[in-house]
């Protein structure tokens, strides 16, 4: 009798150590499911890499554009085209054949109260700059004064143009100028524009490049 309830015990143990393992594999297979907190951080880690991609796409196709502002006025450059608008209304429309802007500037140098809005870049090898000035509903051109004289002595391009304080500034390269402190270098011509219009050549500064 006690040999027969040992052996019972003894298949009983086997029978639930089958079981058991039986039991392992099938967990073993059964694919694992995902949370939903998983699925929502996949998603919006995908979203993330879909927005940046959308606005690494709109900056390359803007790269072009130039624009500046002042008070309700916008002045923008995109491939050649001169616009100036004033609270979203088109005042002018110039299109300027092989143009490529590298200033644009918006602001009342003389305090006035008719804005002005300057425009500089190359055409070609010229540099060129276009400047208009607003009056009760009229744009006017304004004629910016070229580089002459003992300014231009060594003239080497790489003009720009900028807003320093109440001045407007033409800087360029120059090379081999033997009447200069610095016979090469950068040469900027500080201009003031008055409130009749014209231009006044307020200093000349002469500055080492920057070798970087």
């Amino acid at each position: 009798m006690a040999k027969l309830l040992k052996f019972f015990l003894f298949v009983l143990l086997l029978g639930f150590l089958a079981y058991i393992f039986v039991y392992i594999g099938e967990l073993d297979d059964k694919p694992e499911e995902t949370e939903i907190t998983d699925v929502d951080v996949v998603k919006a880690y995908g979203d993330s890499l879909a927005q940046i991609a959308v606005d690494d796409t709109v900056s390359k196709t803007r790269a072009s554009e130039l624009t500046s502002a002042f008070e309700d006025f916008t002045v923008t450059v995109d491939a050649g085209i001169i616009r100036l608008e004033k609270s979203h209304a088109v005042l002018i429309v110039k299109n300027v054949a092989n143009f490529k802007a590298s200033s644009v500037l918006a602001t009342d140098l003389n305090g006035n109260e008719k804005p002005e809005f300057w425009v500089a870049g190359w055409q070609g090898k010229n540099y060129r700059i276009f400047a208009f000035e607003y009056e009760s509903g009229n744009v006017r051109a304004i004629r910016f004064p070229s580089v002459m004289g003992r300014q231009r002595l060594g003239y080497a391009g790489a003009d720009s143009l900028y807003l320093e304080k109440a001045a407007i500034v033409h800087s360029f390269g120059y090379e081999n100028d033997p009447y200069a402190d610095i016979s090469s270098g950068i040469r900027a011509c500080y201009y003031k524009y008055g409130a009749d219009g014209s231009f006044v050549l307020s200093k000349t500064l002469d500055l080492e490049k920057d070798n970087e």
